[in-house]
């Protein structure tokens, strides 16, 4: 007797009947067989990417905790607004120069990155390295801005220096 997935016996004849169809109907048995591989697959990529992957909430009560979050993204888009205290990293940059980030080794880091694409690749890069405690912003920036939370600018604008300027002055 053998056993099916609900419990049900199968006695012989049923079990050669499902050995006729499957060899009847291989195109179909390998596509059943195959979606149901790439159905585990992304099941269990879903499940590891969730386990770095941080909500805003989530990120908000590591930072709370002393996390360090690394932003990845342009120059540019650094000066435009950043999450407070956020050390500004490309990820070309992290690759380079691994010294500048030794500090961080037993530190909780969290990566921003525009919208939470590139950010994968470097907590992996960084967990192979030996990086325990990384962290991916799911959604990036733009989620964080999405939730209204405040983000600081990285430079002065030249309107308010002009006019620091001219108060110094008169």
């Amino acid at each position: 007797m053998v056993y099916c997935a609900a419990g049900n016996v199968i006695d012989r004849h049923h079990m050669q009947q499902l050995i006729e169809f499957t060899n009847n109907n291989l195109l179909l048995t390998g596509g059943l067989v195959a979606s149901l591989f790439l159905l585990l697959f992304t099941e269990f990529r879903i499940k590891a990417r969730a386990l770095t992957d941080l909500s805003v909430a989530d990120a908000i009560k590591l930072i709370n905790d002393d996390a360090q979050v690394l932003d990845i993204r342009s120059p540019d888009d650094f000066a435009k607004g950043h999450i407070a205290g956020a050390r500004y990293l490309t990820a070309d940059q992290m690759e380079a120069s691994e010294d500048r980030l030794s500090d961080l080794k037993d530190k909780k880091v969290i990566v921003a990155c525009q919208t939470g694409m590139q950010c994968s690749r470097v907590v992996g890069d960084l967990r192979k390295k030996g990086y325990t405690d990384v962290f991916a912003l799911r959604g990036g920036i733009a989620a964080w801005q999405q939730d209204n939370l405040p983000l600081v600018s990285g430079r002065k604008s030249k309107s308010r220096s002009k006019d620091k300027k001219k108060k110094h002055k008169g």
